[in-house]
């Protein structure tokens, strides 16, 4: 059919547009849980550690939606918590779960519960959760649908999230692109302007008519110089949360610029935790440092640096493809130095050739 192809193009950037955005991946994985008369929802973590209902389908009360859910309270916090599936077929009669939301559930009918959690590297990032509103019991095929349903949403939500991490990061960079050329445009305008009424003042001081139009238009300089300052620090400042990641790109690209040689800053998972600014200078400093080493002694062709995180720790990798250690190996002062700073905070630092070939250079902190 000659509309076919288009057909299949438009379906094919449906389903990239759907990976790539977190909420139409959960609202997906939503349609396909819920059946008939089913009440389904998606429960994501909040800063405070609770779980809020973000997404609900097939709900008839709108009490579900946006409901904040405390740690490992219901089904849906108890599967957070444990990260295994649960359900129960006589929801009020269980006595397997805390019944907090009751009310919530008997509103909307439902008789039977089923809840899995999305995990990521074995930690749960969130929990898809369908409610049934007839008497029955969830069998072996629903438990698995459920779970295969959330094994693909888990890494849909993963691969959004890393695209909006470098969609962030490409816009912060963006940002401080312009406020460095309105820095040196803008900036060396007002400066000049300043500095000319100045030299104009001093040569009227005949005229107080012309001085006080002079002094008033200093004035206004001023001013327009300290708008400016501000709102170049605003297009400078960078979310805690894209700190580290932002950071990390920069010395990427300094040291490329440096060396000639390629650096590749990878982000694994989700964005990176946000951190204590204490913490993410150690890393940054700690990255700054192994890249340093690389450039001196490991007469590589290419380096990738990693950042994820791995339960309740951050780790950050640096591996290039050069000469590997050597069998008499020691630290030296600059990885000594780091690897103390790191273990002041509760992390630590290891260096390895790995059997490949190259170094691949690893520091870990809690977050």
């Amino acid at each position: 059919m000659p509309g076919q192809p288009l057909a299949d193009l438009t379906g094919q950037y449906a389903d990239l547009v759907t990976v790539l955005d977190r909420g139409e991946a959960l609202r997906g994985a939503l349609a396909a849980l819920a059946g008939s008369g089913d009440v389904a929802w998606a429960a994501s973590p909040t800063a405070l550690g609770a779980l809020a209902l973000d997404h609900v389908v097939g709900d008839t009360t709108g009490l579900l939606r946006s409901l904040e859910v405390p740690p490992g309270t219901g089904l849906t916090g108890k599967v957070h918590r444990a990260a295994v599936p649960d359900w129960v077929d006589d929801y009020f009669r269980s006595p397997r779960i805390t019944h907090t939301f009751d009310g919530h559930i008997r509103a909307e009918g439902l008789r039977r519960l089923l809840a899995v959690p999305l995990l990521h590297h074995g930690s749960a990032i969130g929990v898809l959760a369908v409610g049934r509103r007839e008497d029955g019991a969830f069998g072996d095929r629903d438990i698995e649908r459920a779970s295969v349903l959330a094994t693909q949403a888990a890494l849909a939500v993963s691969v959004a999230e890393r695209a909006r991490l470098a969609r962030e990061i490409a816009v912060h960079e963006e940002r401080g692109r312009l406020a460095a050329e309105l820095h040196d445009s803008v900036g060396a305008l007002l400066f000049a302007i300043g500095s000319g009424v100045e030299a104009l003042a001093d040569a009227a001081r005949d005229d107080p008519s012309l001085q006080e139009r002079l002094e008033r238009l200093r004035l206004q300089a001023t001013d327009a110089s300290s708008a400016l300052r501000e709102s170049l620090r605003t297009l400078r400042s960078s979310p805690s949360a894209l700190t580290l990641g932002v950071a990390l790109r920069a010395d990427c690209t300094a040291f490329s610029d440096r060396t000639g040689l390629p650096a590749e800053l990878v982000i694994l998972d989700q964005a990176p935790p946000e951190l204590r600014p204490s913490r993410s200078e150690a890393l940054v400093t700690a990255v700054r440092e192994a890249l340093l080493n690389v450039e001196k002694h490991a007469q590589a062709s290419a380096v990738v640096v990693t950042v994820g995180q791995f339960g309740s720790s951050i780790t950050v990798a640096v591996h290039d493809d050069g000469i590997g250690l050597g069998p008499d190996h020691r630290r030296g002062l600059g990885l000594t130095s780091t690897a103390e700073a790191l273990a002041r905070l509760g992390g630590s630092l290891t260096t390895a050739s790995d059997a490949d070939g190259g170094t691949t250079w690893r520091a870990r902190l809690p977050c």
